[in-house]
Order: C-alpha cells, then sequence, then structure tokens
C-alpha cells in the first residue's frame, strides 16, 4: 500500500527536482541541474566531462519518461505519484527496482567528485545545495545513509538508502533525507 509517509516523500522529491518551479518536471529542469553541477566542479562547459555530467542529466529525464510510458516532454505532480503509487503497489517490483539501480548509480556518479568510488560528507553536502538543500540536513541525511558509520557512503548505502525512501512507511527510516527533508 502506498501510505501518506510515502506520498509526502515522492511529493518533496518532486519539488527538489523542479528546479523552476513551474509545476512540471521538464528536461530543462535536469539540465540545469547538470549545468549546476558543471559548475560546482568549476569545469569548462566545453570539457568532456561536463558535456558526460549534462548528457546523464538528460538521460536521466529521458528514462524517467521511458519507465512512466510517458511521451510528452514534461511531467506533472500527478504523473509522478501515480508512477511511484503503481510501482510500490505492484506486485511486480521490477520498474521500481531498476529505477533506484539506475537512479542510484546516477547519483552517486554526479556525487563522487574525486572518483574514488565513495561519496564524502563533503561531496554529499556540496553536491545537495545544488538542489537548494541546506548544509545542516546534508549532513544529518549523510549520517543517516553512511550505515557501518566510516564516514564514506558506498554505493550499496545510496541504494540502500533510495529503495527506503522509497518503500519505507517509518517516518524515521534511513534514507529518508536523500533529498533533504521531506516533512
Amino acid at each position: 500500500m502506498f501510505s501518506e509517509t510515502q506520498k509526502k516523500k515522492v511529493h518533496h522529491l518532486f519539488n527538489v527536482l523542479d528546479i523552476d518551479r513551474n509545476g512540471q518536471l521538464q528536461p530543462i529542469d535536469f539540465v540545469n541541474v547538470g549545468k549546476k553541477i558543471v559548475a560546482q566542479l568549476k569545469l569548462s562547459e566545453d570539457s568532456r566531462c561536463a558535456r558526460m555530467i549534462l548528457l546523464k542529466s538528460h538521460r536521466l529525464f529521458v528514462q524517467l519518461l521511458t519507465d512512466l510510458h510517458n511521451p510528452e516532454l514534461s511531467l506533472t505532480l500527478w504523473d509522478w505519484i501515480a508512477f511511484f503509487r503503481d510501482q510500490i503497489e505492484s506486485d511486480e517490483p521490477g520498474i521500481l527496482d531498476h529505477y533506484i539501480q539506475r537512479t542510484s548509480r546516477h547519483i552517486f556518479d554526479l556525487f563522487d567528485m574525486n572518483k574514488d568510488r565513495l561519496i564524502s560528507r563533503d561531496e554529499y553536502a556540496n553536491m545537495l545545495t545544488i538542489y537548494n538543500i541546506s548544509h545542516n540536513v546534508a549532513v544529518q541525511g549523510f549520517e543517516e545513509l553512511d550505515e557501518n558509520g566510516d564516514d564514506y557512503i558506498s554505493a550499496d548505502e545510496m541504494v540502500a538508502g533510495l529503495s527506503n525512501f522509497f518503500r519505507s512507511n517509518d517516518e524515521q527510516a534511513k534514507g529518508n533525507l536523500i533529498f533533504g527533508d521531506w516533512k
């Protein structure tokens, strides 16, 4: 069952991703995040790395449209919530699990600025500021995701956190702050 807690978290994530705050997720939202990441990393916009970040950001949106079977170039809040409700309530977890894996990989690749296959507290907090999430809340989210307490987030910890974010009804579940304070 898709709980009210899950609905609130999914709604919050929509708001985080809706960079221009127009009530729709569109390619420009994802491209703008890519541009902010490029700026955060102090990359030349013409560099191969910058182009890859922008391409990955755009691909994430295109894949989202594909997963939602949406032929339009925008997603409404209703489309977004309905997708997650349907996936969480489904007897076949495949699409949501695939989304979680792919999104975790994408987030991990973007946040791992030094490419050491681990995300430090600073890398995590710096990237969340791109989404207008405060440093304090970002650090709190980092602490939740760092399950083994080694001061780094591994790829497996990222997947576990994102899975908890979408699947858990528990308001205190680890991973709930992965995208900032949803309450």
